[in-house]
């Protein structure tokens, strides 16, 4: 009987020891979490910090973003490759001053659509009063949310199910709108430059050979023009 309740007793003893063992591992694992937590914090507000400046030059964006200036370039280049085909494709049917229009039309739209978004997105972080500067957090959380608006208009083209037309004049102007919201939500906003486009004998020669940044000057006096029609 003794023995009995000396085994007993030594079970009990080596069940409680288990307990301990487990409680320590435990919170050991709660310790090293927490610590876990507090390093991947740092980690995102040293990332967020360093992604600021890159987002506010247009040199680079975060989280290995498709949509950079460098590229936003690119994809417009490719557009002016594509050119000598669609143009032929639409010379038997359609006028080339009315295509110049439609095509400056598709990328004034994208801008204003976009310039009614990024208000929206101020409107959102309480940002319209312009005689408070904001503060370097609101003005970083704004930028990150205008590049998410930005990679899900990029990724809409690319995503499963998305249509692909093979009409050449819708195929254009959309390819137009899009490639000029893209353009619209770098910072600063992008537009092919229209303005530096020599005048040629060939109607057809309608895409700029390069794209421009979009000055506030620029800005402020299309917006007054707006205003201005708006009112008469």
């Amino acid at each position: 009987m003794r023995s009995a309740l000396k085994e007993k007793d030594e079970e009990l003893k080596s069940l409680k020891d288990r307990i301990k063992v487990l409680e320590a591992d435990r919170q050991y694992m709660r310790s090293a979490l927490k610590e876990k937590d507090e390093e991947l914090k740092s980690f995102k507000d040293r990332v967020a910090e360093r992604v600021a400046p890159s987002i506010k030059t247009g040199t680079a964006m975060s989280l290995n973003s498709p949509v950079t200036k460098n590229r936003i370039k690119e994809m417009y280049e490719d557009l002016r490759c594509d050119w000598p085909e669609i143009k032929d494709r639409l010379r038997s049917t359609k006028d080339a001053d009315n295509i110049k229009l439609k095509i400056q039309e598709k990328f004034g739209n994208a801008k204003a659509d976009m310039e009614k978004k990024k208000k929206l997105t101020d409107e959102l972080f309480e940002l319209n009063d312009k005689s408070v500067a904001p503060s370097p957090k609101n003005e970083q959380y704004r930028q990150l949310t205008i590049q998410n608006l930005q990679l899900a208009i990029y990724n809409q083209k690319f995503a499963p199910g998305s249509k692909n037309t093979h009409d050449v004049m819708e195929y254009l102007t959309s390819e137009c709108y899009w490639l000029g919201c893209l353009m619209a939500l770098n910072n600063p906003p992008l537009q092919p430059d229209w303005e530096h486009h020599p005048p040629s004998m060939d109607k057809w020669d309608i895409l700029p050979r390069n794209i421009s940044v979009i000055s506030e000057k620029n800005q402020d006096e299309t917006q007054q023009q707006k205003t201005f029609c708006s009112s008469v």
